[in-house]
């Protein structure tokens, strides 16, 4: 507030200048002194003037003595009128100091005036008992927090303090109180329990509270977010990383592409949802250790193919998610299969927590011995092709 006076204080000053100043302001040619020392300095100029005109015979005494009366009457007449200019000066000064006097107390009275009727007063009132002042620091901030508190608990609980329970939970969360955050985000939510928001929010104060981990009742806080708004990006971005914690990646992958979709593609959380889903892409990628089994014959130029598929009860059960080519002539090799690697980009390997790895031989139409293996908890896995059909 001192800094709004010392504003405002300073713009009034400018203001009483711009006005004063030009109403005190003397114009240069006023009758000063200077202005009829000026004068008479140049009449005697004129008299010497006359005198060397006189003396070198180019005027005659009777010229010279018209002449020389001439020049004295002018200097009687200038004089006189210079002398009237500085009378009336000085009496415009004096009436151009009385309107002054009256506008450097009225200027600051009608600004005051008008910031009263048409400004906000009530933003420089202080709520706080004298000697408080309004700033930000952690004692300051708690005191209000406790305030709002003690005005929320010393009445029954009331639907409409729904907001107000959220505001405090979100005060404790800056001030580092996460117990405290809890038990209002439980208020409020109690209060408002149609609200996905503040499901999500919970949610992510049951984890800070509980270091970070998004299980037990967390997790029922991001279902009954996502129950009531499916595309509620924090319940999203919570949802996801338990998924990840929990290394069910492909749940995580689905939670994040659900939350980039509604984003703009350039927003800072879409960025981060795309790394995540890198991350865990990379993460479900299913590393394969080929090699033909102890006494199998394959032509170098033989080509191996190596196929990941569906496992599930779900319609795309055995389809192929990933497939990859290599010559025989690099066996024993370990490739990594994953949604880079997908015929069909709407199915991704990703997407399936488990898959089958096979291997064959793809020559003149003959079909060599595959060994069928689930990825393990690892996703990886070995395939041996053991022999060729006869």
């Amino acid at each position: 507030m001192i800094g709004f006076w010392i504003i405002a204080g300073g713009m009034t000053i400018v203001a009483l200048l711009c006005v004063v100043v030009p109403l005190l302001r003397q114009t240069d040619d006023a009758g000063s002194t200077t202005s009829r020392t000026l004068l008479v300095s140049l009449y005697r100029r004129e008299l010497a003037e006359a005198d060397r005109e006189l003396l070198a015979g180019r005027l005659s005494k009777y010229q010279h003595t018209l002449q020389r009366h001439e020049i004295e009457r002018r200097v009687l007449n200038d004089t006189a009128s210079a002398r009237s200019s500085e009378r009336r000066t000085s009496n415009g000064v004096a009436a151009r100091v009385a309107p002054c006097a009256l506008l450097i107390p009225l200027i600051p009275a009608v600004a005051c005036a008008l910031y009263i009727k048409l400004g906000t007063p009530a933003a420089l009132t202080l709520d706080d008992p004298p000697g408080e002042h309004h700033d930000m620091r952690p004692e300051s901030v708690g005191m209000m927090v406790s305030r709002l508190a003690s005005r929320l608990t010393d009445h029954p609980a009331d639907s409409r303090d729904a907001a107000d329970w959220s505001i405090l939970a979100r005060s404790y969360a800056v001030l580092e109180r996460p117990t405290d955050a809890v038990a209002a985000y439980s208020k409020a939510v109690a209060l408002d329990p149609g609200d996905a928001q503040l499901h999500a929010d919970f949610a992510d104060a049951l984890a800070t509270a509980n270091d970070g981990r998004l299980d037990g009742r967390a997790t029922q806080e991001i279902a009954a977010a996502l129950s009531i708004d499916a595309s509620n990006p924090k319940a999203l971005a919570l949802a996801a990383s338990a998924a990840f914690d929990a290394h069910a990646y492909a749940r995580a992958i689905g939670y994040w592409r659900r939350l980039e979709a509604q984003l703009a593609a350039d927003s800072p959380i879409a960025v981060q949802a795309r790394k995540n889903i890198g991350d865990a892409v990379r993460l479900t990628a299913v590393t394969v250790r080929v090699r033909l089994g102890e006494g199998v014959q394959v032509a170098p130029d033989a080509t191996i193919v190596v196929t990941a598929r569906a496992t599930s009860a779900s319609d795309v059960s055995g389809e192929v998610l990933a497939e990859s080519r290599l010559a025989a002539s690099e066996l024993p090799a370990t490739i990594v299969l994953d949604d880079t690697l997908a015929p069909h980009p709407d199915v991704a390997l990703s997407a399936f927590p488990k898959v089958t790895v096979e291997a064959r031989i793809e020559d003149t139409g003959a079909s060599g011995h595959m060994d069928v293996m689930p990825a393990n908890e690892n996703r990886s896995t070995t395939v041996v092709i053991a022999d060729m059909p006869k």
